[in-house]
């Protein structure tokens, strides 16, 4: 159910929780012309819009329901790109669902063309989701030590989403059991209801950014490139 969920997200209002994280995924990526993009994971692609480009190529290992995923592929296997093929990959909460990081990241390293980025999103507290191929969660320190692998240089690397944030979000997914089934009772219902109507006069109290040095985040943002 989640899987058909994110392969078909367009996006959320900006005054939605999944809208605030959208928006500040989507301001952390460069307004400049990215080149060729590959977007690894793409469901659905709800970032393809704020971003300038040349080309912009998806892939996914299953098809959206407007059967807009360029390439079908599996995780395992090597890419079917030639080297140094893009400017840009994103790879945008995808991390925590593959069983072999490393072997995915190597692949995108040889596809990106020298001096191209990498932009990556990942969760780091956050509920299990899209079971069972929720993976893992990276703190600072293991995104950093994934990159140090493949030689790749950190430009930047943001936490997003504060203690509120997602403490919040956690409150208002409590219910969510593993296959996305809502288990709250008629009273929960009807407090998570009341909750989210007051979420846009949160807004700038959820919107504030988390200090580098906090060790309670939603997410992480990340910039790379490699040698």
């Amino acid at each position: 159910m989640f899987l058909d969920k994110r392969l078909n997200y367009s996006g959320d209002k900006w005054f939605s929780l999944d809208g605030i994280l959208q928006r500040q995924i989507s301001a952390f990526l460069p307004s400049n012309s990215l080149g060729r993009i590959l977007d690894y994971g793409a469901g659905n692609s709800p970032y393809r819009s704020f971003l300038s480009y040349k080309s912009y190529i998806t892939l996914d290992i299953t098809q959206n329901l407007t059967n807009s995923v360029d390439f079908i592929v599996n995780p395992e296997e090597k890419l079917p790109f030639d080297d140094s093929s893009f400017e840009t990959v994103l790879l945008l909460d995808v991390l925590e669902h593959l069983p072999d990081p490393d072997r995915v990241l190597g692949e995108i390293v040889r596809v990106l063309s020298p001096g191209g980025r990498l932009f990556i999103s990942v969760p780091f507290i956050y509920r299990e989701h899209e079971t069972p191929y929720d993976i893992a969660r990276y703190t600072s320190f293991g995104i950093r030590n994934l990159i140090n692998r493949h030689k790749g240089h950190i430009h930047r690397l943001d936490k997003v989403g504060n203690i509120y944030y997602t403490l919040l979000t956690l409150f208002l997914e409590r219910g969510v059991s593993n296959g996305e089934i809502n288990t709250l009772g008629l009273t929960g219902r009807v407090a998570n209801f009341l909750i989210r109507q007051l979420v846009p006069l949160m807004v700038p109290l959820l919107r504030l950014p988390p200090s580098n040095q906090d060790g309670i985040y939603h997410h992480i943002l990340i910039e790379v490139s490699f040698e």
